[in-house]
C-alpha cells in the first residue's frame, strides 16, 4: 500500500461502492402497519404474498428532512395552509406542542398571564404552565366558548394572550374576543383542536387570531394518530415557532447565520411530526371539507326533527353556518332533570354525554384540574408561580366559574358521526323526543 496516490490527488479510490443493502424500514415493517387496517382473510393474504414476493421492496425515508423522496410532512403543511388561508403552517406531533410553540413564539415566559377558558381540554392550560407562565381561568358563555366579557374583566398588567378554544367544534363568539383583544393590544391564540374545518363570517378558524393550533389526535374531526398543526400570517412568528418545535434553532431560513432581529437564536424542544403521521394528515385534510359537510348535514336532520319541549334550548351558535357540526348540545331545564335524562338517552343507544356520566375525571372541565388550582409544580424552583408575587397569583377555587358549571349542569352533548344517514338520524331524532317527552313534555 506504500507509495500508492491518494484519491484526494488524484488516485483510485480504496472504497469505490457501498451497498447496496436494504433500508431500515422494509417488509416486516410494512406488513405491521397493514395489520392496522382490518379485511377479509383472503385479501389479507393477497397483500401478504405480494409484499412478500416483491423483488424490489424500497422503504420509507420516515424523517421529514434529507428525504430523497418529496415529504409528507411537507405536503401536508401545504394542504394546511390551503385549507385555512394563512400564509403559514407548521406540523407538530400533538396540539399541545403546537400551543407551546405559540406561547414561545410569542415570548410569553416566566411572569406573564394568558387567559384560558374554564370549559377545554387541560392541555390549553398546562401548556401556558409548561411554558412558565400563569393561566387566568375564565367563565365561558351559551356558545361554551370564551366569554368575552369575563375575558375583558381577567384581563391585568400581565396578560400576554388571550386563548378561545372553539369547542365541540362550533366557534366562539370571536368578534367580541377579538374587539377586546385588539382594544388592549393582546395577540390571540386560537385553539382549533376541537373545530378543524369550522369557520366564523366567511373566516377560517385558525386564521382570526395571531395563530391558529389544531390537533390531528385519533378522536378529533380530522386525524392522524396523533399530530398538530400551527398556523400563522406573521413570518416572524413561524419562523420562532420553527425554532422551538426543532432543537436549538436548526431550521431558520439562514440555519448557521446570525440573528435578523434579537431574540431569534434560542435553544427549542423536539416535536417533529413523523413521515407516517404526515401520510395520514395529508388524506385527511383532502377529505376535510367532505367530512365536515357530513357532520354538518347529520346535526342538522336530528336538531330539525327533535319536538320543542318547554325548557329545552340548543346551544347558542356564534355562527351557524361556521359550526363544523359535531356535536349537538342541549340544555335541559336544570340539573335534576338532566341528571335523569342522560343515562335514559344512553339507554335507548342515543350517543351522548354530559358531565354525569364520566367513569373518570372529566379534564374538560377546570375544577378536576389540581395541577393548577393547587399550583404544583415540578421541581424545586416552584416555578410557574414563583415568577409572580404570591398576592398577585390568581386566586383559583372549584367554584369560581360558577356560570360554566351551571351550564355544563344541564348540558346533553350528543355526539354526530359524518357517516349517519337518514336512518341514524331518524333513530337518534326519535330517541331524543321518546325521552324527553317523559322528563320534560
Amino acid at each position: 500500500m506504500a507509495g500508492q496516490k491518494l484519491a484526494i490527488e488524484g488516485g483510485s479510490k480504496a472504497v469505490d461502492k457501498l451497498g447496496p443493502f436494504p433500508t431500515k424500514i422494509g417488509r416486516d415493517e410494512l406488513l405491521e402497519v397493514l395489520d392496522l387496517w382490518q379485511m377479509s382473510p383472503e385479501n389479507t393474504s393477497k397483500i401478504k404474498a405480494i409484499i412478500e414476493g416483491e423483488k424490489n421492496l424500497k422503504g420509507p425515508h420516515l424523517f421529514r428532512y434529507y428525504n430523497p423522496r418529496p415529504s409528507k410532512v411537507l405536503a401536508a403543511e401545504g394542504a394546511m395552509k390551503e385549507l385555512i388561508g394563512t400564509k403559514f403552517c407548521m406540523a407538530a406531533n400533538s396540539c399541545t406542542s403546537a400551543l407551546v410553540s405559540a406561547y414561545r413564539s410569542l415570548g410569553i415566559g416566566m411572569g406573564d398571564e394568558v387567559i384560558v377558558p374554564a370549559y377545554t381540554f387541560f392541555a390549553t392550560s398546562a401548556t401556558v404552565v409548561a411554558a412558565n407562565a400563569i393561566p387566568v381561568i375564565v367563565d365561558v358563555d351559551e356558545t361554551l366558548c370564551l366569554d368575552a366579557k369575563a375575558i375583558e374583566k381577567a384581563i391585568t398588567k400581565r396578560t400576554k394572550a388571550i386563548v378561545p378554544v372553539h369547542m365541540r367544534g362550533a366557534p366562539a363568539q370571536m368578534d367580541a374576543i377579538m374587539d377586546v383583544a385588539n382594544k388592549h393590544g393582546i395577540p390571540v391564540i386560537e385553539d382549533v383542536a376541537q373545530a378543524a374545518g369550522g369557520s366564523f363570517k366567511g373566516k377560517m378558524l385558525g386564521s382570526i387570531g395571531k395563530i391558529g393550533c389544531f390537533s390531528f389526535d385519533y378522536y378529533k374531526i380530522i386525524v392522524s394518530g396523533e399530530g398538530g398543526f400551527y398556523t400563522t400570517n406573521d413570518e416572524r412568528l413561524y419562523t420562532r415557532a420553527l425554532n422551538w418545535h426543532d432543537c436549538a434553532a436548526c431550521w431558520r431560513p439562514d440555519r448557521f447565520g446570525p440573528e435578523k432581529e434579537n431574540e431569534d437564536l434560542f435553544c427549542g424542544e423536539n416535536y417533529r411530526m413523523s413521515e407516517l403521521e404526515g401520510a395520514v394528515a395529508l388524506a385527511q385534510i383532502r377529505r376535510a371539507k367532505a367530512i365536515v359537510a357530513g357532520h354538518r348535514s347529520a346535526n342538522h336532520k336530528i336538531k330539525n326533527a327533535i319536538e320543542k319541549f318547554k325548557g329545552l334550548s340548543f346551544r347558542r351558535l356564534a355562527d351557524e353556518a361556521g359550526d363544523t357540526g359535531i356535536c349537538l348540545v342541549m340544555f335541559l331545564p336544570d340539573a335534576d332533570v338532566t341528571q335523569k335524562a342522560l343515562p335514559a338517552l344512553k339507554a335507548e343507544g342515543v350517543p351522548c354525554g354530559g358531565i354525569y356520566d364520566s367513569k373518570v375525571r372529566d379534564w374538560h372541565t377546570y375544577n378536576y384540574w389540581e395541577h393548577i388550582l393547587q399550583y404544583k409544580s415540578v421541581a424545586a424552583d416552584k416555578l410557574p408561580w414563583s415568577g409572580v408575587p404570591k398576592n398577585e397569583l390568581p386566586k383559583y377555587t372549584k367554584d369560581m366559574c360558577p356560570k360554566t358549571l351551571e351550564l355544563l349542569s344541564r348540558a346533553i352533548l350528543i355526539d354526530i358521526d359524518y357517516n349517519f344517514g337518514d336512518e341514524e338520524c331518524n333513530k337518534i331524532s326519535t330517541a331524543i323526543n321518546k325521552v324527553l317527552n317523559v322528563y320534560i313534555g
